[in-house]
């Protein structure tokens, strides 16, 4: 099972793309976590999540160690914020890594890269988070089961 690790955690006002994808006006309230996932000990994906505010205001409380939410955000959202993922849309894309995910992917900068967005919706169809996560091209597997 991957590991996770919250890099970092802040409260911005929504740009523009994010704006976008989460249907909020620019500059609305949200949550963004930096999460560097692990296989095996290695890094294998480096996330950027944008949350909607106040919907996952239990999670920015800056008492709340993100160290304590465990390694899969979904339960979490359900148990901590009463918020439950219905479905999600995912683009994938490949480019190459900038200096600064490639460190934290122990990868050469411009080495290639998977690109997924994903857009995760609740049952009442509000989109409820926007992800984009990098990782090696080279080593990216993608399983989908269409219903």
């Amino acid at each position: 099972a991957p590991r996770s690790t919250i890099r970092a955690r802040a409260v911005a006002a929504a740009s523009e793309a994010a704006a976008a994808a989460l249907g909020l006006p620019a500059g609305a309230p949200v949550l963004t976590l930096e999460r560097l996932r692990c296989l095996d000990g290695r890094p294998v994906l480096l996330e950027r999540i944008t949350l909607p505010l106040p919907l996952f205001a239990p999670l920015a409380d800056p008492g709340d160690d993100p160290a304590n939410w465990g390694d899969l955000l979904y339960p979490l959202f359900s148990r901590r914020c009463g918020v439950h993922v219905h479905r999600a849309e995912d683009t994938i894309g490949f480019g190459a890594l900038a200096a600064v995910p490639a460190r934290h992917l122990q990868l050469a900068a411009g080495h290639p890269c998977a690109r997924v967005e994903r857009r995760a919706f609740d049952v009442a169809g509000r989109c409820i988070e926007w992800r984009t996560s990098l990782g090696d091209a080279h080593a990216f597997h993608y399983t989908v089961s269409i219903t």
